[in-house]
């Protein structure tokens, strides 16, 4: 299933023949063009056609709503069943997306090809359904990502608090080590094998026990920024590294934060050189990003102040 999903999707950027796991069709409606890519579902075609209604479901939880993106819960029917479904709304807000979006896949588009790399190379994320796309003579208006609910999972930091820092004594002692060391293998192994996810924060990643006292299971959200490519260069490894330093570094101790490095580091991290390096890199980006994640909230509360809809045009 997942390297039939993976097949399709290559198979739909080279504008070969589809493959049959993927269903495509492209339907006009008033003066918008709808195209929706479905993963082994083709009757759900006609329920997608819906989908701006569906949001209004009031079943439907908001979960995140802004100008660029809108993420919602809603319960689907895909066959004989009711099933707990996330859809990821982006809007083109911006002329250069919108001009862009001539010659680039959307961000759904580019999410369910996400997908299909992480499953095929044995990644857990969410399973996906569909993608669906509203575009007005070729340009993207808006597009939409649709995903099943992964049961029983929360973000890191939700399980680091609740489920780690609750537990008392060696219990405690235990966990937290699984748990860092199981997350530095993670992203050393996607590395390892070319893959890259240009948003990996903590609310990207989800996490489940297995079903015993100290093994769990990671889930990758958030996906049309994962790419497959022939190598992870170090500047991309130490952005990775510093986004989780930024969002889940709060809630560690100093001696977790070298424990998880260590992990990850593996032999080189005994160097002394190399491990002092490394920290410092990491340190660098992570004050980067603090930097422009603050200028980026101040562009926008400046823009809100002054009434400004577009700060980009502004």
């Amino acid at each position: 299933m997942e390297r039939a999903v993976k097949q399709g999707v290559l198979s739909l950027y080279a504008e070969r023949r589809t493959h049959p796991s993927l269903v495509r069709g492209r339907v006009k409606i008033e003066e918008h063009s709808l195209r929706i890519y479905c993963v082994g579902n083709p009757e759900l075609a006609e329920t997608l056609m819906r989908l701006p209604e569906l949001l209004l479901h009031p079943a439907c939880k908001t979960i995140k709503s802004e100008k660029k993106v809108k993420v919602v819960r809603l319960p689907l029917r895909i066959g004989r069943t009711i099933t707990s479904v996330y859809v990821k709304q982006h809007n083109a807000l911006f002329f250069r997306h919108r001009l862009g979006s001539l010659f680039c896949a959307s961000a759904a588009l580019r999410a369910l090809s996400g997908a299909a790399t992480l499953l095929q190379e044995g990644y857990a994320t969410a399973r996906p359904i569909a993608a669906v796309e509203y575009r007005r003579r070729g340009i993207l208006v808006k597009s939409f990502y649709l995903a099943e609910e992964i049961a029983g999972a929360r973000t890191i930091t939700n399980y680091w608090r609740e489920h780690v820092l609750s537990l008392k004594g060696m219990e405690r002692h235990l966990k937290r080590w699984t748990v860092l060391r199981a997350l530095a293998g993670l992203l050393k192994s996607l590395h390892a094998k070319g893959i890259y996810h240009n948003d990996l924060k903590a609310s990207n990643i989800l996490v489940r026990d297995k079903g015993t006292s100290t093994d769990v299971v990671f889930s990758l959200i958030d996906l049309q920024g994962v790419k497959k490519c022939f190598h992870v260069s170090k500047r991309r490894r130490i952005k990775n590294l510093a986004q989780l330093n930024r969002t889940l570094g709060n809630y560690l101790s100093r001696t977790e934060r070298l424990f998880f490095i260590k992990s990850y580091g593996g032999d080189q991290s005994y160097d002394r050189n190399k491990k002092r390096s490394l920290i410092r890199n990491i340190l660098e980006e992570t004050s980067r990003q603090i930097i422009k994640e603050k200028s980026r909230h101040l562009i926008t509360a400046g823009a809100s102040a002054y009434g400004c809809k577009n700060p980009e045009n502004s």
